[in-house]
C-alpha cells in the first residue's frame, strides 16, 4: 500500500485567528480530506484546530505533532497525536513530516516554520486571502538566492490542487534537497 500523502496546516494560533482564517483553514482541510491525504498540523487550536475539524466532516485522517508532553490541551479533532515534549522545537518535526505545507493566516511561528520548510525543500502555499503571514509571503522568496517561491492562492481548493501539483513534480526528483545538501550558502 503507498504511503498517504501528508499535508501540513500552518497558520494562527488560537490567540490571534481571524474568523476568516478559521473558516478559510476548515475548507482547506475538507480539499485535503477528498484528495485522500492526511492533515498535519500542531494539533492546538486556532488554524489547526479548523484544518482538522474540515478533515473530519470529510472523513479524512489527522495527525496532531504537538509541543507539549501530554496530550489534555490537543484539539478534539486529532486522530493521532504525538506528544513531543519539546515545546516550539517539534516545528521540525511537523515539517519534516509533510510532503507539503498550507499557510492560512499566521504570525511569528508561523514564519518560523515556512522558514523551515523553505530550508528544507519543502513545497508551500500561502491562502492569501486569509491574511496575515500568508498574505505577508504570498509570491515572495525567503532571500536573494530566490531558490523557491512561496505559490499563492485565492480559495483552498486551489491551494490544495496547486500544492498537490507541486509534490508530485518534486516527487519525480530523486529526492527532496535541503539548503545544505543543494550546498548552497545559508
Amino acid at each position: 500500500m503507498a504511503r498517504k500523502v501528508q499535508i501540513a496546516v500552518i497558520g494562527s494560533s488560537k490567540s490571534i485567528c481571524t474568523k476568516k482564517a478559521y473558516q478559510l483553514a476548515e475548507q482547506v482541510g475538507e480539499e485535503i480530506a477528498k484528495i485522500g491525504a492526511v492533515t498535519l498540523t500542531g494539533g492546538g487550536h486556532g488554524v489547526m484546530e479548523a484544518g482538522m475539524k474540515g478533515a473530519k466532516k470529510q472523513g479524512g485522517l489527522t495527525l496532531g505533532i504537538i509541543p507539549w508532553g501530554k496530550m489534555e490541551r490537543v484539539n478534539k479533532y486529532c486522530d493521532i497525536v504525538v506528544a513531543t515534549g519539546i515545546g516550539w522545537s517539534r516545528d521540525a518535526i511537523n515539517l519534516n513530516s509533510c510532503d507539503g505545507a498550507i499557510i492560512v493566516g499566521g504570525g511569528a511561528g508561523t514564519l518560523n516554520e515556512a522558514t523551515y520548510a523553505y530550508i528544507e525543500d519543502i513545497p508551500i502555499v500561502a491562502l492569501t486571502p486569509s491574511g496575515g503571514m500568508a498574505k505577508t509571503l504570498t509570491d515572495t522568496y525567503f532571500d536573494e538566492r530566490k531558490t523557491e517561491i512561496v505559490m499563492g492562492a485565492s480559495t483552498p481548493k486551489e491551494a490544495v490542487e496547486n500544492l498537490l501539483k507541486e509534490i508530485k513534480k518534486r516527487k519525480k526528483r530523486s529526492k527532496r534537497q535541503s539548503i545544505r545538501e543543494k550546498k548552497i550558502d545559508y
